[in-house]
């Protein structure tokens, strides 16, 4: 009979090499068709492999029996791929004409497995988007990285968060950008730098002022302060495609703010804009609020959620609010709230017919012996 799963290609594998199975991997490869299935989803942290994870043979073991199916998304996350694995999966992509999509996040891929699969995708011309977060590459790793997209022009989205990058491989991601025309969406958040002069905010502005692909781009933990907030400023204003930027978890100060402010002024493509934990306090707040009542038409998200902003800063986002059409999520939670801060927001978020939907920020308003309060809604 020709086989109709996945398990049995698996099983026929193991049988041929004469290894065992991985008996929860046949769990979660009992279900899949190969008419009906497209994705393959064995993600570490699912209930089936919490006790029994993946190892080096059994990725290879799994992409072999893979190899020839018609597999567009494939999720090894949470696992315990190390560099020999990641070898066997540069193999499978090179060989690969169907996968698209591949999550190998929060394994344990070092230098070496980082080297294999970016050599790999400078051959692969079908993947569309790779997630390497949580993987302890490196600058090395990261340089790898970078020198691929120099040869790829086929991916669009990558992650490399928590990858333990340096100010090396950030400014050499920086550097490819400017010619790279593929790349959508990008996560460098939590790089290694130790210096304070800004000089990768610096590169990655220059780059946004010519990029003309990027839509997405994660900046968390980089130490950006005012004066890199000045730099992406003076740089995005004359970028066209940029929707969603993530500055949270920075040094950004209310000089910082006031220079974000002025990129809204301008009613440039932005429409996601995170700045949570970083210290705008209340003149950061209102200068953006005011570019938000007078001229921007653009933003639907804004977080500012732990900013050491008060009740003046809030009062006037509300009042925002209340003029500005297109903004629909809002997240403030973390901030001084006083009763003023408390009425404005019950406002805004109750009725039959709320100006912000509930379900679109981190706030609820409630009332104890008249007296009104906003809580955390999780």
């Amino acid at each position: 009979m020709p086989q109709t799963s996945l398990l049995e290609r698996y099983e026929t594998q193991c049988k041929s090499q004469r290894v065992q199975e991985n008996s929860a991997l046949k769990l979660i490869l009992e279900h899949h068709s190969l008419e009906k299935t497209s994705e393959v989803c064995a993600r570490g942290n699912l209930p089936e492999l919490k006790k029994s994870r993946l190892t080096d043979q059994d990725v290879r073991l799994l992409l072999l029996s893979i190899l020839s199916c018609p597999i567009s998304h494939l999720n090894l996350s949470y696992n315990h791929i190390t560099d020999e694995g990641a070898k066997h999966i540069a193999a499978f992509l090179k060989q690969s004409l169907t996968v698209e999509h591949l999550d190998i996040s929060f394994n344990d891929i070092g230098e070496s497995g980082a080297q294999a699969i970016a050599g790999a995708l400078q051959l692969n011309s079908t993947l569309r988007s790779v997630n390497l977060a949580g993987n302890k590459f490196g600058n090395k790793g990261g340089m790898y990285v970078a020198s691929m997209l120099q040869v790829n022009v086929t991916l669009e989205h990558i992650n490399l968060a928590d990858t333990d990058l340096g100010a090396e491989s950030v400014i050499a991601f920086a550097t490819v950008l400017n010619q790279n025309g593929s790349v959508t969406h990008l996560n460098i958040n939590r790089p290694l730098i130790k210096s304070r002069q800004e000089e990768t905010t610096v590169h990655i502005a220059k780059m946004l002022k010519v990029n003309s692909s990027l839509q997405e781009l994660h900046l968390q933990k980089h130490g950006i302060r005012d004066f890199g907030a000045e730099w992406l400023y003076d740089n995005l204003k004359h970028n066209v495609t940029l929707a969603h930027l993530d500055l949270s978890c920075n040094r950004i100060g209310r000089d910082g703010a006031a220079h974000l402010a002025c990129l809204l002024q301008l009613d440039t493509p932005l429409s996601h804009l995170n700045l949570s934990c970083n210290r705008i306090e209340d003149d950061g707040a209102i200068a953006i609020s005011d570019a938000l009542t007078h001229y921007n038409r653009k933003l639907k998200l804004l977080a500012i959620q732990g900013n050491e902003v008060g009740g003046h800063g809030l009062c006037a986002l509300a009042k925002a609010l209340k003029v500005n059409p297109s903004l629909t999520h809002v997240y403030i939670w973390g901030n001084t709230m006083d009763e003023q801060t408390c009425k404005e927001f019950s406002f805004l978020t109750s009725g039959g017919d709320p100006r912000i939907n509930p379900a679109h920020t981190d706030v609820k308003a409630y009332v104890v012996d008249g007296v009104t309060y906003l809580a955390k809604v999780t």
